[in-house]
Parts: C-alpha cells; sequence; structure tokens
C-alpha cells in the first residue's frame, strides 16, 4: 500500500493545467467560463487525495503496528510546514514592506489575516468582496485550515471509517452549500467561505482511499475501460462550468446544484486519471512541460496574481510596429506568465526545492528521538 502513491502520473500535469486556468481567469478575464473555480477546485481535488490518502495508509500503518499516531502527527504537521510556510511568508513579508513603501499604499491589503491564513474568512465576512491582487490567497487559506484538522481527525480514528466520514463531510457540507445560495449569501462569501471547498478535499481523498484499496481501484479501472465515463464526466464538467454562458440568470438555488455537478464531474475526471495510468489523458498530462509547471505551481501561484495587470501594454508601440488587435491583447498575457514562470522555476530551485531536502533528515530524528524515549532505562 506504501508504494502505491510514491507516483501518480499526470498529477503535476492537474496541476499546471489547474494554475494555467486560474491565471487566465485573473489576467485574461474570462467571462464565458469561470477558469478559476475549476483550477481551484482541481488544486483541492488533488490535496484530498494526497493528504487524506497519506493519512488514510498511516493510521492503517498504526493499527498494524507499524506506525505511531504521534509521529505520524509530527511529521505530518513538519512535512506541510516546509512545504507551505518558507515561500508564503517570505512572499508576504516582502509583499508588507512594499506595500509600505510603494506597492498599493492606498489599498487594504489585510496582511494580517493573510499570515493567519484566514483570507477566506476577510474576503467573504469581513470585506464581502475580492480585494484584487491579494483574492487568490483564500484558497491556501483552506487548505491550511484544512490540514489542522485533517490529521487529528484521521489519525484518531480508525481506517474503517474514513471513507463513511469523508462521504458524511460531503454531505453535510452539499446541504450547507445549498443553505448558503438559497439565503441569497454574496457571490465572495459562498465562494471563498462555503464548506463545499472542504467537501472537495474530502471527496478527493475518497479517490485516494478508493485507490489505495486493490478490489475498488480495479473495478473502478475495469469500469472505466467499458464505458465513456471519461467523456461524460469531460462533457459534465465543461457544460457545468460554462454556465455563465448559456444560462447566465439561472436562479441561486439551481448555481447550488451545478457546484454540485461540477464536482461529481471533476471527480470522474479525477477517478479516471489516477484509476487509468496507461489512459491518453495521462500521457497528455505528464508531458515534460506540464509536469514541470505543477512541480513549481505552488510558486507559480503565489506570484502570478502580484504581477501587474498592465505589465506589457504599449498600444501606441504596438500601432507604430503594426501588431494585430488580437495579438496586441495576448502579448501582456503571454508575458505576465513568462515571469510568473520565471519567479516561480527561481523559487523552486532556490528556496522550495532545498528546503523540501529536508523532510526526510527530519522524519528520521523524529522517528529517532522517540524510539530512544519508549527505550527502558537501566537502573
Amino acid at each position: 500500500m506504501e508504494n502505491s502513491t510514491k507516483h501518480v502520473k499526470g498529477l503535476n500535469g492537474l496541476r499546471a493545467l489547474a494554475v494555467i486556468l486560474v491565471f487566465l481567469s485573473h489576467k485574461a478575464h474570462f467571462e464565458a467560463i469561470d477558469a478559476g473555480k475549476l483550477g481551484v477546485w482541481i488544486f483541492f481535488f488533488i490535496s484530498g487525495f494526497l493528504i487524506v490518502g497519506e493519512l488514510h495508509r498511516n493510521r492503517a500503518g498504526i493499527e498494524h503496528g507499524t506506525q505511531q499516531g504521534r509521529i505520524v502527527i509530527a511529521v505530518f504537521f513538519v512535512k506541510r510546514a516546509l512545504r507551505i510556510f518558507p515561500v508564503y511568508y517570505l512572499l508576504l513579508i516582502a509583499l508588507a514592506i512594499a506595500h509600505r513603501l510603494f506597492y498599493q499604499r492606498g489599498v487594504h491589503l489585510g496582511l494580517a489575516w493573510h499570515f493567519a491564513f484566514l483570507s477566506n474568512f476577510w474576503i467573504g465576512v469581513v470585506i464581502g468582496k475580492w480585494p484584487g491582487t491579494v483574492s487568490h490567497f483564500w484558497s491556501l487559506a483552506i487548505e491550511q485550515q484544512f490540514y489542522l484538522v485533517a490529521p487529528f481527525a484521521l489519525v484518531l480514528t480508525r481506517a474503517s471509517v474514513h471513507l463513511r466520514l469523508c462521504a458524511a463531510i460531503v454531505a453535510i457540507c452539499a446541504v450547507l452549500h445549498l443553505v448558503l445560495y438559497a439565503s441569497g449569501a454574496s457571490q465572495p462569501l459562498i465562494y471563498a467561505l462555503s464548506p463545499w471547498n472542504f467537501a472537495l478535499l474530502a471527496l478527493g481523498g475518497m479517490c485516494g482511499m478508493a485507490r489505495d484499496d486493490a478490489q475498488i481501484g480495479a473495478q473502478v479501472a475495469a469500469y472505466a475501460r467499458r464505458t465513456s465515463w471519461l467523456a461524460m464526466a469531460l462533457a459534465g464538467t465543461g457544460i457545468c462550468v460554462s454556465q455563465p454562458l448559456w444560462a447566465p440568470a439561472l436562479s441561486s438555488v439551481a448555481l447550488g446544484w451545478i457546484d454540485l455537478g461540477l464536482s461529481v464531474s471533476l471527480c470522474g475526471v479525477f477517478l479516471h486519471v489516477v484509476n487509468r495510468q496507461d489512459s491518453s489523458l495521462v500521457s497528455a498530462l505528464d508531458t515534460p512541460a506540464l509536469d514541470y509547471l505543477g512541480k513549481i505551481s505552488y510558486g507559480f501561484y503565489l506570484f502570478h496574481n502580484l504581477i501587474p495587470t498592465k505589465l506589457g501594454e504599449a498600444p501606441a508601440l504596438y500601432a507604430r510596429l503594426h501588431v494585430p488587435i488580437a495579438l496586441q491583447h495576448a502579448l501582456p498575457i503571454v508575458l505576465q506568465f513568462q515571469l510568473s514562470f520565471l519567479l516561480a522555476h527561481l523559487s523552486w530551485h532556490l528556496l522550495e526545492k532545498r528546503v523540501l531536502a529536508l523532510k526526510k533528515p527530519i522524519e528520521a530524528a523524529l522517528r529517532s528521538r522517540v524510539r530512544v524515549g519508549v527505550e527502558p532505562q537501566p537502573y
């Protein structure tokens, strides 16, 4: 079971696709489809798949006597801290200094909320609107809040109940999500603070647990081979995410149901990717370019929205050079994408990769300390 998730092909490609969708949502301002929602939800599925799957396997190890609960929880938090905190807090510190000196000095950036990973609460409740260049931090807050609860909820309960626990979370969060829509809650509140965001992480975890179970995984893979599962899931995703184009004036409750439908469709696509590792979709996602962008996607996501949207705009110069109008609109987006990629590339090699190399030594030290602590002391 431990070996089953050492490398799942296509996940970095999905991360790359997700971060491209979020980038286009912020920089190209797509209105026909909700590209940003689709991208963020893909990230939630991947995080749930990896994190819940890891904790589920660790709990099984505890029950078989090969793991210790306190070590599992300690290692989990160390690994999450090493992955998330260094680049995130360095960026926030740099942003705080720049804001004090020159960057958007007249705008309230809510930096204290971001430092505390409460961006979603700040956006949904405190200000009730999207704050511009720092709006994308809300999804990081969701994941961090999930990380604070998940290890205790899963490590302290038997592995046999994890699937039912996640299913219960999904059901409860679905009801609460529909209630938010029916109550007329604001769009930022629903988007950034809905419990459904946590349900997406639970759905990803259910996919991970299903894959780890050899019997269920084989059944899912066999069913995917015999049916047009992927085509239906992709069609459902496309229909749901393009709702602003074909039905812009739907009722609030209908929009809530479309969110649930999008999640089910995405779940179908995700199940196909993780269970059909030999499929053409996985091969397309596993190309070197997408794989690398997925690897550095955390830095890309952090930096991209802070890059000025006017960077690369030069209408007078483009007019003198007789640049086509369509290209004039595309060039700034391409330049901003390249700069985001460069910053993410540098962040990965100069900081993130080096910090992540500490995970194994720290984990080994923690395990060694516990082993020493439980050895009987001579009298």
